[in-house]
């Protein structure tokens, strides 16, 4: 049976809400920050590697709608970002920026070390480090000599790449729950939001110009610098600078997070639940110690220095946090933590501004260049 995209979404969005659902009767997994779209995902992942193992199932689905999800919520991000908003987070972003990549190029260093003492070649260097920890499979684009020579090994990438999503969407809960005994935290502040029709027309159509305009780069070949990630923040801050300089018409952020958030969900949701649980299987317990190790050393990074870097503050509990994601495992693990400790503890905006784009984004033109270091 074959899923076309609205079936794939409909299934998510059933799996979505039995993850909250879960979330919400069993306290540990509330007091441990685990995300509803992970609990979600993990368990839909779980059942279909049951289909799977049946061999009269058979099911395809389609995640086509996943960069369109993507690019909806970076536009969110990108249409809330004012002109003092842009003043104040800049600073902040550009720090975060250089820190994930000190992260990146150190956790080369530590597999490169590593490798060297047990025997293993360039290839699993790289696979242990950046490449296998802060990225997806879409970062072989920007390695295609893994692909030609190192083709021996994509299975092990597979599988520490999935090991390092569910673990580093744990790790970054269970720092949180160590940063919020040195900080204090602000009660959330929830604004009643009312939508007239024209708005919601209105806000949409912005949503799905800048959501067309956040595609075009990769859809020109320009994927590789500019991802839908990507091309959606920035288009969605041209646009809303456009909007502040002409005046004509506002674009309130109370109601872009509305449709920012479905966005966020259904990306989350579907990121996790097409999981390959089965790549699990090639990982070796060397493996499991280097990643152990791994996220040891970031874990003391985190509480330590980006904690102290961002002055020790609710923000600096939610950034540090924050980069533990998608340095282990995927973008999706750090908005999936972000979205969950927002939920409980109340958000703070501008920590949107400055951990997705650089987790989702700007590393990822880097860590090419990064991980070809060290090859």
């Amino acid at each position: 049976m074959n899923f076309n995209s609205m079936q794939t979404i409909t299934a998510a969005g059933l799996f979505l809400l039995f993850g909250y659902y879960l979330q919400s009767k069993i306290i540990w997994l509330r007091k441990l920050y685990i995300p509803a779209p992970f609990i979600g995902g993990i368990l839909a992942s779980g059942l279909f590697l049951c289909f799977k193992s049946i061999g009269h199932v058979k099911y395809n689905l389609d995640y086509s709608m996943l960069p369109v999800f993507v690019a909806g919520f970076f536009a969110s991000i990108g249409l809330r970002t004012d002109r003092t908003f842009l003043k104040k987070g800049y600073k902040g972003q550009i720090l975060f920026l250089g820190i994930v990549i000190f992260v990146a190029l150190f956790q080369n260093v530590v597999s490169l070390l590593v490798s060297k003492a047990v025997g293993y070649n360039p290839f699993q260097t790289v696979i242990f480090g950046s490449m296998g920890l802060m990225g997806d499979a879409s970062i072989l684009q920007g390695v295609p000599s893994l692909i030609s020579r190192g083709h021996a090994y994509l299975g092990l990438f597979n599988g520490y790449s999935v090991f390092g999503n569910i673990f580093g969407t744990l790790l970054g809960g269970c720092l949180f729950i160590l940063l919020k005994k040195r900080t204090q935290l602000e009660s959330p502040n929830i604004t009643p939001i009312e939508f007239k029709p024209y708005e919601f027309l209105q806000h949409l159509l912005i949503f799905l110009l800048t959501i067309c305009l956040g595609l075009l780069p990769t859809q020109l070949g320009f994927g590789k610098w500019i991802n839908p990630a990507g091309g959606a923040f920035l288009a969605g801050l041209i646009i809303r600078q456009l909007f502040e300089l002409t005046g004509k018409s506002s674009i309130q952020s109370p109601k872009v997070n509305i449709i920012g958030n479905f966005s966020l969900s259904m990306l989350l949701i579907i990121s996790f639940m097409s999981m390959d649980l089965t790549a699990l299987a090639k990982l070796n317990p060397a493996a499991i110690l280097i990643f152990a190790l791994q996220a040891c050393i970031l874990m003391f990074f985190s509480f330590y220095f980006v904690f102290r870097y961002y002055k020790r503050n609710a923000l600096a509990a939610y950034v540090a946090s924050g980069l533990i994601g998608f340095s282990l495992g995927m973008p999706a693990s750090t908005m999936s933590t972000l979205q969950c400790i927002g939920e409980q503890e109340g958000a703070i905006p501008i920590v949107l501004y400055i951990v997705p784009p650089v987790g989702a984004w700007l590393i990822s033109v880097f860590n090419p260049y990064i991980i070809k270091l060290f090859l």
